[in-house]
This record gives structure tokens, C-alpha cells and sequence, in this order.
């Protein structure tokens, strides 16, 4: 019956979020602990190929802003390849746990815009968006602030309808590293600026 419940909440919760900048929806889905099931294997999964993508491309990096962050489940392996790292959400809720779930690294509730408007260009050696593009109204504008605060960035995206929508915007910003990871049926593809592009 739990397990029944959580679907519903999240279906409900989920309706019309798509490109939406929704953060009172988003910041009830999380009335429910961890509603994107990141303990199951697949997501960790996409997370040990994720930072093996960081490691392999970046090396060891001295700063990460990690846009989306959640409950901090991501945030523990990407701390692991940075010396520093920063989480924002737009969900308090979230924002309560990742700090309890990954100690030590600074996690505020907020968006990328408000990052933007008060940190230096390039602040961050990386900035990561991982599984949240489909979540913001203006995507592009969104890429946009990510690549003046990192001096590389790192989205990644799973393979359906959502990607046919993201796949124009990306292609849009030239020089970027393509990669896929897969796990059973479920497909993800990253892409990789480097030297983020302020300025473009």
C-alpha cells in the first residue's frame, strides 16, 4: 500500500511540471523521501558513470555547483571528485536532507539565476546538471548561467520524449562532448563544455 500511495503522490505531484519552473510542485514532491527512487541501482548507476565521465574528461576538479541537487543522493559521489562542493535546490525540503545526508559541503535552496547574479564568472571549476533540464521553463537561458559561473559543465539527460525537446538547445551551443550510459533498458546521454563559454 505504501509503495501504491508514493506512485500516486508522485503522478499527481509530476502533472504538467515539464519546462515549467514549477518549484512549489517540485518542493511538495518531496513531502515523500527520496520520490526519484535514487537508492535503486540504477540510478547509482548513472552516478558512478557520471563521475567516471567527470574523472576521464576533468580529472579531479576544485569546485562543483551541482544545480538540482535534491537530497544530496548525487552529492556524495560527486564530492568524491571535487574538493568543494555546492548543491542548490529549489525544494527546502531537499535542501534539509542533503545537508544531512552529505555533510560537510554547502548546500542552499535557490536556482542557477540567483547563483548567477551574485557569484564571479567562471566561480566554479564545474557545474553540474544532472536529470533537471526538463524541469525549467527556459532551458536555454538556464545553459546560459550554468556556462558563465563554470569554467566546464556537465548536463546529463535520459533518452525519451523530454530529450527530443532538450536536443535542439544543446545542439545549439557548439563544442561539446557527447556521451551515452545505459542501464537495462534505461538510456542517458551527458554532454561536456569545456571552458563553459561566458561571454558567447
Amino acid at each position: 500500500m505504501r509503495d501504491f500511495t508514493r506512485a500516486i503522490w508522485k503522478r499527481l505531484t509530476l502533472r504538467k511540471l515539464g519546462f515549467g519552473d514549477r518549484h512549489g510542485a517540485l518542493d511538495r514532491l518531496y513531502r515523500i523521501s527520496d520520490p526519484w527512487d535514487m537508492g535503486s541501482s540504477k540510478e547509482q548507476f548513472r552516478f558512478a558513470e557520471t563521475n567516471a565521465l567527470i574523472e576521464r574528461e576533468l580529472g579531479r576538479v576544485g569546485s562543483i555547483l551541482e544545480v538540482g541537487c535534491g537530497e544530496g543522493h548525487q552529492s556524495v559521489h560527486l564530492a568524491r571528485v571535487a574538493e568543494r562542493l555546492v548543491g542548490i535546490d529549489v525544494s527546502r525540503r531537499a535542501v534539509e536532507r542533503a545537508r544531512a545526508r552529505c555533510p560537510g559541503q554547502t548546500f542552499e535552496v535557490g536556482d542557477v539565476y540567483g547563483v548567477a547574479a551574485s557569484a564571479a564568472e567562471g566561480a566554479f571549476d564545474l557545474v553540474v546538471a544532472c536529470e533537471v533540464l526538463y524541469y525549467m521553463k527556459d532551458v536555454a537561458a538556464a545553459l546560459a548561467a550554468m556556462r558563465r559561473l563554470g569554467r566546464s559543465v556537465l548536463v546529463t539527460y535520459y533518452q525519451g520524449q523530454e530529450a527530443a525537446a532538450l536536443r535542439p538547445i544543446l545542439d545549439a551551443i557548439p563544442d561539446g562532448v557527447d556521451s551515452r550510459f545505459a542501464f537495462e533498458s534505461t538510456v542517458w546521454h551527458a554532454r561536456l563544455w569545456r571552458d563553459g563559454g561566458a561571454g558567447e
